[in-house]
């Protein structure tokens, strides 16, 4: 009978903390997360290239100014040479007022990347898609809507950023958004559901950089696993690779929901291209 009380007692403090880590101490935390994409189509003297990467921002009801300022700084730190964003901009169930919205804009609008600034459109964002582009364009990023764009490193590497529309809310068209790459150069993709990335296996791709399930927010093994939303069902957390193309499904920044995260911490991924 004792053993039985101090099972319990055991089990209903592991949950109390693992419920107060989850609510008071990750809902404060940001995880720095830094790979290397080795490539044979990245030159010597381009190694080193720095790409900051980030998803899911949910900026509203949970991710407030503090926050998101700290996202912006944390970031800048880090000089990248290109800043990307895989979608879902803004908490839609409580979209900020115009005063709030100046200053997302405000904070996208200090990002700094030699480079540029890309970003491609959510599920979310595409409840408001007219008002979140233009959002994104005013802060001085690049919306790629299935489409691609060119970036000269140097005279001898150049870079393929490819962006193709949301599996999920969108219309993604990945024969249109590969159609205007140089297969010779790296190409690094972004798009918001990682479903997509059997689709772009047959394509010049090397790196799929997506978000969407926020790793699960409050990730249980095996009970997370059950009603996955759709455009996160087949490929939901971590990284995987296939014909030589990686796939990183990302964290994300903000939460949505519930204000909490387990097993998920909130992230910023840094890529730094390297020859192979």
């Amino acid at each position: 009978m004792i053993k039985k009380i101090l099972l319990a007692a055991a089990l209903i403090l592991v949950c109390t903390l693992a419920y107060y880590n989850a609510v008071r101490i990750n809902t404060k935390q940001l995880r720095i997360r830094e790979e290397i994409l080795y490539s044979d189509k990245i030159s010597e003297d381009s190694s080193g290239f720095l790409i900051a990467a980030f998803s899911d921002l949910y900026y509203g009801s949970y991710i407030g100014q503090d926050f998101l300022q700290n996202t912006v700084e944390t970031i800048n730190s880090f000089q990248p040479d290109l800043i990307v964003f895989a979608g879902d901009l803004i908490d839609q169930s409580a979209f900020p007022e115009e005063e709030e919205r100046i200053f997302l804009i405000q904070q996208l609008s200090s990002l700094k990347a030699r480079y540029g600034k890309f970003a491609v459109l959510g599920d979310q964002d595409h409840i408001r898609k007219e008002e979140i582009e233009n959002l994104l364009l005013v802060s001085g990023f690049t919306v790629l809507d299935n489409s691609s764009d060119l970036i000269s490193i140097n005279r001898s590497t150049y870079l393929n950023i490819v962006g193709i529309d949301s599996l999920n809310g969108g219309s993604p068209d990945v024969t249109s958004a590969f159609s205007g790459i140089n297969a010779n150069y790296f190409s690094f993709v972004l798009s918001h559901c990682p479903d997509i990335f059997d689709s772009v296996l047959g394509y010049s791709a090397d790196c799929l950089f997506a978000g969407h399930s926020r790793g699960g927010q409050i990730y249980i093994p095996v009970i997370s696993d059950i009603g996955k939303e759709y455009g996160c069902r087949k490929y939901f957390r971590g990284k995987y690779t296939k014909n030589n193309v990686t796939l990183d499904i990302s964290n994300g920044v903000g939460r949505c929901s519930k204000n909490a995260r387990l097993n998920a911490d909130a992230e910023i991924v840094f890529y730094t291209l390297k020859q192979k």
